[in-house]
């Protein structure tokens, strides 16, 4: 059974980037707000998520705030992408228990690759090394 990815994006470029990238070894279930991402959350298991933050206003900052404080969501590793790289942004999401903040542009192989190092980093499975290459135009 694939692991499962939760990935909240509202650019459907984007959004169809990185479940071309992970779709292969994952699951991969895609929603544009976090509305629907809590939806998600509380009726199935995910075991990673893939989180678009704009800017340190951003409504997404909520569903940080909430999973940081559940004892079950909580433990989910979280990755964060954004257009910012301001460090007060960056402190943010790290002091909301974020595992890894990536700026845009980002290079889709070292995404794939930190996804699998957090997504069985506490597991007992094997992890699969390899290198891959991507080559998508999605513009």
């Amino acid at each position: 059974m694939k692991k499962a990815i939760l990935t909240i994006e509202d650019c459907n470029a984007l959004s169809y980037l990185i479940t071309s990238v992970l779709s292969k070894d994952y699951a991969v279930t895609s929603v544009e707000s976090c509305v629907d991402a809590m939806h998600h959350l509380h009726t199935d298991h995910k075991d990673l998520i893939i989180l678009d933050i704009a800017d340190s206003a951003s409504d997404n900052f909520e569903l940080l705030e909430h999973m940081s404080t559940s004892s079950v969501l909580g433990k989910i590793p979280t990755v964060v992408i954004s257009n910012s790289d301001d460090e007060q942004l960056k402190r943010r999401t790290v002091q909301l228990g974020v595992s890894l903040f990536l700026t845009k542009p980002f290079d889709p192989v070292f995404l794939s690759d930190k996804v699998r190092d957090l997504v069985y980093q506490n597991s007992d499975l094997p992890v699969k090394k390899r290198k891959t290459v991507f080559n998508l135009n999605i513009f």
